[in-house]
C-alpha cells in the first residue's frame, strides 16, 4: 500500500469513527457520482436498477454483429486456422507442403529407395520451414488471434442478456424495436462481467486484414469495417471510463471490484510448423516399418522357406501385450529370438556343425591360430539355445523373472515404485535376450567371414591356410564347396534378418 493511500485509511478511519462500513458507503457514493458524469447513464444506484439505456447498448451492438454470429456458428474453429495458414504461405511453400503430404510420399516411396527418399523429403522440410520468418509467424499469429477475439466477441449471447429486459424478444428479429424495461441490477451482473471479458481483450485498430479474411471465409463480410469501428468507438470510451466495473461495484456494493481482464496470444504457426515436422517424420517411419516388414517376410522366406516360426513359451508377444497393457515395456525381442531359436535348432546344429567338424576338426590348417576363431564361434553358436530355453524358462511363475513379474503386477496401480521395479525387471529380461542375440550375430558374422576366406582358398592352385581340401573334400562326397557356398549364404541372409532389429540389439549388447 502506497503511504500516501496509508495515510488517507488513517485519517478516513478517524473521522468515520473506525466504521469500514461508512467507508465503503462513502467509496460507493464516490463510484456513483463517478458514474454520473459519464454520457451513458445506464445505472441507478438510489433504486440498484439498469436502465433501458445499458440495453439499447448492448441492442445496437448485437444487432450490428449478428450477422458474424451465424457466420461464426457455422465455421469450423480448424477451417479457420488453416485459411489464415494458407494465407501466410508462399507458391514454393504451397508446392513444398503437397510434396510433403502422406499420398505423395507414400506413392513416391513405392518408387524411391527408403535412404534416398529421407534425404530429399528431408531437404524439402528444411527449405519448407526456413520461409517462416519471425515477421511471417508474428504477422500470422496476430491475424488469427484478433479473428479468434472478434469470433468470441460475437459469440456472446446478447440475447440472452436482452431478454431479460424484454421477454417477448425474438432471437435476430431486428424489424420491430424491442420494449426494455428496468430490472434488478443483481439480475445481470454475471453477464456484464462475461461481456467485459471477451470485449475488454479486443484491439482497438488494425482490423484491416481480419475482415478481407472473413470475405475470404465467406465471399461477404459480415458486418462491414466502418460500422465495427463504431462499435470499438463506443466499447473504447466504456471501458476507459470504467463504466462497466463501476456498475459492478455498485450492484455487488463491493468497491474494491476490478475485472482482470487476460489477453489473449495464439501460437498457430509454431504450431503448425511443429505438427508438419512430426506428420513427415511419422509418414517416413510408417514407410520405414512397411519396408523392414517386406524385407523381414523376404529373409525369413529365404531362410526358413514355408515353416511357420513357432513363438517361444513365455517371452512372446501374447505375454508382451499384458504389460504393454499397462504402459510397461513389455518385451522388445521375442520376434527375433524366436527366429534365433529355430535357426539354431533346425540349421545351426546340423548344416553349420556339420561343416564346422569337417573343417575344423579334419582339416590341416596351414597354423592352429588360424582355425580358432571359427572353431570358438561355432562352439559359442552350439550353446546359445540352451540359454534361449533358460531365459524363456525364467518367466514362468516360479522363474526368477516370472515370479517377481506377477507377484508386482496386482500392486502396478497403487504403487509408483513397483511400476519403476517392474520396468527395471522388464529391461534385466530384455537386456539377456539382447545379450543373446548380440552373442549369436557376432559369432555368426565371425564364421561366415572364415568360411568366405575359407572358401576363397579351396579355389587357389596352391591354398594358403587349408592343406588338405581334396580330402576334405572326399568327406563331403565331392560337395564341400557348394555345402560352404550354402551355409554362407544362409547365414548371410540371417544376419541381414537380424539388421532389422538393429539398434536396440546392437547398443544393448
Amino acid at each position: 500500500m502506497a503511504s500516501g493511500n496509508f495515510i488517507q485509511n488513517i485519517i478516513t478511519s478517524l473521522f468515520s469513527g473506525g466504521d469500514d462500513n461508512a467507508i465503503k458507503r462513502k467509496m460507493l457514493k464516490r463510484i456513483a457520482k463517478n458514474l454520473s458524469k459519464t454520457k451513458y447513464h445506464f445505472y441507478k444506484p438510489s433504486s440498484h436498477e439498469v436502465d433501458p439505456n445499458f440495453a439499447k447498448f448492448f441492442y445496437e451492438i448485437y444487432k450490428a454483429v449478428s450477422p458474424a454470429q451465424l457466420m461464426f456458428a457455422n465455421t469450423n474453429p480448424n477451417s479457420i486456422k488453416r485459411i489464415v495458414i494458407d494465407l501466410t504461405l508462399s507458391e514454393e511453400q504451397k508446392k513444398l507442403a503437397e510434396a510433403l503430404s502422406e499420398e505423395e510420399l507414400n506413392k513416391r516411396g513405392a518408387n524411391v529407395p527408403l535412404q534416398q527418399l529421407t534425404e530429399e523429403t528431408r531437404s524439402q522440410l528444411e527449405k519448407f520451414t526456413s520461409e517462416f520468418t519471425n515477421d511471417k509467424i508474428v504477422k500470422a499469429d496476430n491475424l488469427y488471434t484478433k479473428l479468434i477475439l472478434f469470433k468470441n466477441f460475437t459469440q456472446y449471447d446478447f440475447f440472452f442478456l436482452l431478454k431479460k429486459f424484454d421477454g417477448s424478444m425474438k432471437e435476430r428479429n431486428f424489424s420491430a424495436p424491442p420494449k426494455f424495461q428496468q430490472i434488478a441490477g443483481s439480475y445481470i451482473v454475471e453477464d456484464i462481467k462475461n461481456f467485459v471479458s471477451v470485449a475488454w481483450p479486443l484491439p482497438a485498430d488494425d482490423w484491416d486484414d481480419v475482415f478481407k479474411l472473413m470475405k475470404t471465409l465467406k465471399g461477404v463480410e459480415p458486418i462491414t469495417l466502418s460500422t465495427w469501428k463504431k462499435v470499438l468507438q463506443r466499447l473504447r470510451y466504456v471501458r476507459e471510463q470504467g463504466i462497466l466495473e463501476m456498475m459492478v461495484q455498485l450492484i455487488t456494493d463491493n468497491p474494491a471490484y476490478k475485472e482482470v481482464v487476460k489477453g489473449e496470444d495464439y501460437h498457430i504457426l509454431d504450431e503448425y510448423i511443429s505438427n508438419t515436422r512430426k506428420t513427415v517424420d511419422d509418414i517416413l517411419g510408417t514407410l520405414k516399418e512397411r519396408q523392414t516388414a517386406g524385407k523381414v517376410d523376404n529373409l525369413l522366406s529365404q531362410i526358413f522357406g514355408n515353416t511357420s516360426i513357432e513363438p517361444l513359451k513365455n517371452y512372446n508377444d501374447t505375454m508382451s501385450q499384458a504389460f504393454l497393457n499397462k504402459n510397461l515395456t513389455g518385451f522388445l525381442y521375442s520376434a527375433p529370438l524366436s527366429y534365433l531359436k529355430h535357426f539354431l535348432l533346425n540349421y545351426v546344429k546340423k548344416e553349420v556343425r556339420e561343416l564346422s567338424d569337417i573343417l575344423v576338426i579334419r582339416g590341416e590348417w596351414a597354423t592352429q591360430a588360424m582355425s580358432q576363431p571359427m572353431s570358438e564361434s561355432s562352439h559359442q553358436l552350439m550353446e546359445l539355445s540352451s540359454k534361449i530355453t533358460a531365459l524363456d524358462e525364467s518367466l514362468v511363475e516360479s522363474g526368477k523373472f516370472g515370479y517377481k513379474l506377477r507377484s508386482l503386477m496386482p500392486k502396478l496401480d497403487r504403487d509408483r515404485e513397483t511400476r519403476n521395479i517392474m520396468e527395471m525387471t522388464l529391461g534385466d529380461v530384455n537386456n539377456e535376450a539382447a545379450q543373446i542375440l548380440g552373442t549369436a550375430k557376432q559369432n555368426i558374422i565371425v564364421f561366415d567371414k572364415n568360411l568366405k576366406m575359407l572358401l576363397e582358398d579351396f579355389v587357389k592352385p596352391h591354398p594358403d591356410i587349408m592343406r588338405n581340401w581334396k580330402d576334405l573334400d572326399r568327406f563331403a562326397e565331392g560337395k564341400l564347396k557348394q555345402k560352404g557356398v550354402d551355409v554362407y549364404k544362409k547365414l548371410y541372409s540371417f544376419i541381414s534378418l537380424l539388421q532389422n532389429f538393429n539398434i536396440a540389439i546392437s547398443e544393448a549388447v
